[in-house]
């Protein structure tokens, strides 16, 4: 954990397990298309989801404890994103796949 806020964000948890799997999990949170909570300034730069989540974290603006991430909610959403992927990628291949009019380069 190179994330600046490092202790700020240990005195929150318990353990540094803890805040692993809050922080994992926040991550995948964002990459299944969440909103990040906090302001474009603070993302400027930011590549890695795991930094995005620890900063997060430490601004307060999320609570961890077992609510932090409905883990039913997230694999319906990642499950439904993998389902419209793969159906993109049979109709790309079966030749029946449409460009939006947005990327025709006609």
């Amino acid at each position: 954990m190179s994330e600046k806020n490092i202790d700020t964000l240990l005195s929150l948890t318990d353990s540094k397990y803890q805040l692993s799997v809050a922080i994992a999990k926040r991550a995948m949170q964002l990459k299944s298309g969440i909103n990040p909570v906090v302001t474009p300034e603070s993302r400027a730069g930011v590549r890695n989801l795991v930094t995005l989540a620890m900063r997060e974290l430490a601004t307060g603006k999320l609570e961890m404890g077992e609510n932090l991430i409905d883990d039913g909610k997230l694999e319906s959403h990642l499950n439904k994103t993998k389902a419209a992927q793969q159906a993109a990628i049979q109709e790309q291949q079966a030749g029946s796949y449409q460009m939006p009019p947005e990327f025709d380069n006609d």
